[in-house]
């Protein structure tokens, strides 16, 4: 049962993935009810879908074209958060991950929700990189702890906070 469970959870987050970038919301659940605790489900889902980030970054260089100066600047600070939140994760008791994780989705949704506000007050005020910098530190730290929709939340940050010429 727990191999057709993760097989199939597989498929659906392959498809979510694909449309959405929202693979995690049927992988690591999928992990747990397969019976791993919750630190080792967010590894492994986070090991296995950087495979795909990989295959994505790969096939996206004509999007990707003309934004030199914008990955040199933003690589290094979403790195560094996402190499911290995964320090913090692997440093951290399993049960302070499990206690925490409710209240990052929650979060998470929140943004999400406030994501058209957001762009709203950022189209009044366009951000510099004093606020940026900082919002994609704390994304990617979000990103390296749990993974769980950060394309989403890099994705909208980065619409919010930088208009890109994609």
């Amino acid at each position: 049962m727990s191999v057709l469970w993760l097989v199939g959870a597989g498929v659906l987050a392959g498809l979510a993935g694909s449309i959405a970038g929202l693979a995690s919301l049927f992988s690591y659940p999928a992990l747990l009810a397969a019976g791993l605790p919750a630190t080792a489900a967010n590894v492994t889902n986070t090991v296995a879908l950087t495979f795909s980030t990989l295959g994505t970054v790969a096939t996206s260089g004509p999007e990707l074209r003309g934004q030199t100066w914008d990955i040199a600047r933003l690589l290094p600070v979403a790195a560094g958060g996402g190499a911290a939140g995964a320090a913090l994760l692997l440093a951290s008791p399993e049960g302070v991950f499990e206690r925490v994780v409710p209240f990052l989705i929650a979060a998470a949704s929140l943004v999400l929700i406030a994501q058209r506000r957001l762009r709203a007050a950022a189209a009044r005020r366009p951000w510099g990189d004093g606020h940026l910098l900082p919002g994609l530190f704390v994304v990617a730290l979000y990103g390296g702890y749990f993974g769980a929709a950060a394309g989403v939340l890099m994705l909208a940050l980065l619409l919010v906070g930088r208009p890109l010429s994609v």
